[in-house]
Parts: C-alpha cells; structure tokens; sequence
C-alpha cells in the first residue's frame, strides 16, 4: 500500500514538472512569430498538458476502454477543427487584406479619384503635416528640414535633408507617403504607419515643402508608387485594390 502511494506521489511530481516545463514553452512560443503555425504550436502544448492531466491527475489512464476512446476522440475532433479553420484562414488570408475600390464611392471609370484630395497639396494639409514633423520628426531632421535636428547627429547614415532635392525613394507624394510609411531599410528611418492615412499624406505634403522645387505627381509616379495593387480584370478580379485600412478611413473621409 505504500508502495503503491510512493508510486503515485512519483508520477504525480513527474507529471507537475513536464506541466510547468510544458507552460514555460507556453510563454516563450508567445513571444516568437510562426506566422500561422503560432496557433498550432499553442494548440499542440494545450493538448499535452490536457492530455497529462487527464490520463495522470483523472485517472483516465487506469480507466476503463470507453472512457479511453471517447478522450481520444475527442481529441480527433480538436483536430479536425483546427486543421480545417486554419485551411480556411490561409486560403482567405490574401482577400482580408483588400476591398474592392469599386466599393467606395469614386466616380466611374476614374478609380484614383478618391486619391486627389490627398496627393495635392492644400493649406490645410500643409498645417497639419507641420504639426505632426514637429512632433514625430524634427529631432532628428531639425525645425527646418535639413537634418540637423539633436538626435540626427548620432545617426549613420544621416537624416535626409529635404531642402537638398534629392530623394532616395523618390520625390513625388505617393512616394514620400509610401517612404513614410514603409521607412527605408538598413537606415534609421522606421515605419509611420501607426499615423492615419491622411496625417501621412499631410506629412508627405510638409515634408515636399521644404524643396524648392519637388517632383510633381504624375499618372506613372502614382502607378509606380504601388499604393493600388493593379490585377487582370480578365481573372474575375476588380481593376483596382486598396488596403483596408486605407479604404477604411477614404470612406470616413468621404462622409465628412
């Protein structure tokens, strides 16, 4: 008989070890990126430790057949669903990331209509893009543009002097507003992206400010900028795509 509680007295400390080895991994897969697989990695270290605790602490282990099989499929259903929902998910991974243009209000046949109250500029942009360099930028690229603001210093490569005229990725608004909002790898210029849409076409506005005399917009720099992805209308496919949040907030725009 104490035999037999040692026995259990064992399993169960083997058991609350491999459970919390089990919950470390837990929170260190949380802080790693698998893209997809981040819920099946989780999923399959629930399913362990709900299986541990059912066979060892529930005594299922020791239980009859039936109980046994239904567990187990239980378990086959988890499965099935899962595998299905993310099948599902992967396929409608790229539709999620679009709206169609046409199901914003634009006039027809002019699908970057909607584009011209932000690509040009106005007083009212130009005030609001200052407001925002002074807050997000000027530390680094200075009050005035020239990239000698306090914290520019210590960076290499240096911040870009808007009053030179030369632009790496190009000098247009669509291109500023996708620099922006993209940054620019392997320099200290990060992502904005966490500004609105219009506060980043106001800041592309600001910041073409401070040239003398900035490339102008054309049909091919906006098509070249990418900011609506073009696919074959001959597919089943709509002429024109924008990102949701981008459509999101033209719609927004449009009801004022």
């Amino acid at each position: 008989m104490n035999d037999h509680h040692n026995h259990h007295k064992a399993t169960y400390i083997k058991m609350w070890i491999a459970l919390l080895i089990l919950t470390i991994v837990t929170f260190a897969a949380a802080y790693a990126d698998f893209g997809t697989m981040n819920i099946v990695i989780a999923m399959a270290i629930a399913s362990v430790k709900a299986t541990l605790v059912a066979l060892y602490f529930m005594h299922l282990k020791e239980n009859n057949r039936l109980n046994q099989v239904v567990f187990a499929s239980s378990f086959l259903c988890l499965l099935i669903f899962v595998g299905l929902t993310l099948a599902d998910t992967e396929y409608r991974d790229e539709e999620l990331q679009y709206i169609s243009i046409e199901k914003i209000a634009a006039p027809a046949g002019n699908e970057n209509a909607l584009h011209e109250k932000y690509k040009t500029s106005s007083p009212e942009l130009l005030a609001q893009g200052k407001t925002i360099f002074q807050q997000q930028c000027a530390l680094c690229h200075g009050e005035s543009g020239q990239g000698n603001g306090p914290a520019g210093a210590a960076l290499n490569p240096k911040p870009r002097d808007f009053t030179s005229g030369n632009w790496t990725q190009g000098g247009e608004p669509s291109h500023v507003f996708q620099t922006i909002s993209n940054g620019i790898p392997g320099s200290s210029m990060s992502s904005y992206a966490n500004l609105s849409v219009k506060d980043r076409w106001a800041l592309a506005h600001y910041v073409r400010s401070f040239a003398s005399n900035p490339p102008a917009e054309t049909d091919e720099s906006f098509a070249s900028s990418k900011l609506i992805v073009k696919e074959d209308a001959s597919a089943g496919q709509a002429k024109g795509k924008l990102p949701v949040d981008f459509a999101i907030e033209l719609l927004v725009e449009e009801a004022k």
